[in-house]
């Protein structure tokens, strides 16, 4: 198989979806864990930063999947963000930067992937005889 027929056969934007679940599930395991610590220190309002962003990556993921055309502008400069941001970490010798910046260059390589971008693409309107 032609890698340029692998690369339009991808289903970018379920993987998008997909990328959004999982980071989803993961601040909300967060959160909880933040929960939980918050009542055994007896101050859980150190809980709001979390669980406000599980919140927003559930309603952006739930976005995606409705197929909002803003909602690829926010992936896509979240991640650019992120990626800048970990390839900063990276160079000041965080390790911890390595694994966000495969995960942020992964996001951003399927979000330009032509069907997602497709998202944001107006159709062509056409012509009138």
């Amino acid at each position: 198989m032609d890698v340029r027929t692998a690369w339009r056969r991808l289903d970018a934007e379920h993987w998008v979806h997909v990328w959004g679940v999982v980071a989803t599930t993961l601040l909300v395991i967060g959160s909880l864990v933040a929960v939980i610590a918050g009542f055994a220190v007896s101050t859980p309002v150190m809980a709001v930063f979390p669980v406000a962003l599980a919140a927003l990556s559930g309603w952006l993921t739930s976005a995606w999947r409705r197929e909002r055309p803003w909602a690829w502008w926010v992936w896509t400069i979240g991640s650019a963000v992120g990626f800048a941001t970990a390839l900063d970490g990276l160079a000041s010798g965080r390790g911890v930067a390595a694994a966000s910046l495969a995960a942020s260059g992964i996001l951003l390589v399927l979000l330009f992937h032509p069907d997602s971008r497709a998202r944001v693409e107006r159709p062509s309107v056409p012509l009138s005889r």
